[in-house]
């Protein structure tokens, strides 16, 4: 993957009345904060919804919600009505590439002017994981779209460490990735950055290549020995590394319920991102303290918000 386009980023100051809003992913890790932080602005903003409950829950909370899905043109055409602003964000499946490209083909039709996409910091696309190669393609098609465009590229997120809750619990980090370190980000810090972009037209990306990409990571990368050495510091309790051979971690993804294609891919992003160093997947920037005039959440920090899940009763 290039290196990121760098840009000045200018300290949060006070911008511009914001314009509608539409938030995709609003249930997600991503997007539950990002409405947080939105209706802490009190940006004018709706959700979009693939499930009925989720409107009338939305709109009980007085969030505006519309229902619609990324199948369904007509209905992202419709919730994209009056909106100037998409936050995009798709869920990793075999059909991630199509919802983006037409999520963004819906925003074109409706008249919107900016677009801000999470993408992932590994992406290309030639990459042998799925997700990351759908978004280096679904990134080109909005780049060449029309459309106004900023790139949130996430690094590894530290809520995924949550999954392995119970083996920490008990002492054990295992992961198949040996001593190769990754850039690590608190999926808070990315609804944050997004709230930014949303909120103040300084720090969006213009058409083309005057577009703008933000890679959002902590200040150094750390590997899963590191990370262990870290949680141990933090909760109080031995937690150590366990390597697991690529083969076998493939097998208990799948013992687990993983799809094959999704067990595939993870063992290419541990492998050849994490611990061959592929892709950047090392690569760290100060984007996040440039945006949000404060350091990233550490992983000590995540570590220490979630002590409850991850340590033994």
């Amino acid at each position: 993957m290039p290196a990121p386009t760098t840009h000045p980023v200018p300290r949060p100051a006070g911008s511009s009345a914001p314009a509608r809003v539409l938030v995709t992913g609003a249930t997600g890790d991503i997007g539950t904060p990002l409405v947080a932080e939105l209706t802490a602005r009190g940006v004018p903003f709706r959700v979009l919804c693939r499930r009925s409950a989720q409107v009338r829950a939305f709109t009980e909370r007085g969030v505006e919600a519309v229902p619609g899905s990324f199948e369904d043109a007509d209905s992202l055409r419709e919730a994209m009505r009056g909106c100037e602003q998409v936050f995009l964000n798709t869920p990793a499946g075999l059909e991630q590439f199509r919802q983006n490209r037409d999520a963004i083909d819906a925003a074109v039709a409706a008249g919107v002017r900016h677009v801000v996409k999470v993408s992932t910091s590994d992406a290309r696309p030639r990459s042998a994981i799925p997700w990351a190669r759908d978004h280096a393609l679904a990134d080109e098609h909005l780049r060449r779209s029309g459309l106004a465009w900023t790139r949130l590229q996430p690094g590894a997120f530290t809520k995924n460490l949550l999954l392995e809750a119970a083996a920490i619990r008990r002492g054990w980090l295992p992961q198949t990735s040996g001593h190769g370190a990754t850039a690590w980000i608190d999926v808070a810090d990315v609804a944050a950055v997004a709230a930014r972009v949303l909120t103040d037209p300084a720090v969006q990306g213009g058409t083309g290549e005057d577009g703008r990409t933000y890679l959002l990571t902590g200040d150094r990368p750390l590997s899963y020995p590191e990370v262990a050495g870290i949680l141990s510091t933090t909760l109080g309790h031995r937690v150590r590394y366990v390597h697991v051979p690529a083969p076998v971690f493939y097998g208990a993804l799948r013992a687990t319920g993983v799809p094959a294609w999704r067990a595939r891919g993870l063992v290419h992003q541990f492998v050849d991102v994490v611990r061959r160093g592929q892709d950047d997947g090392r690569l760290c920037s100060s984007d996040v303290p440039d945006l949000l005039g404060r350091p990233a959440v550490t992983v000590a920090e995540f570590a220490s918000q979630h002590r409850t899940e991850l340590t033994a009763a």
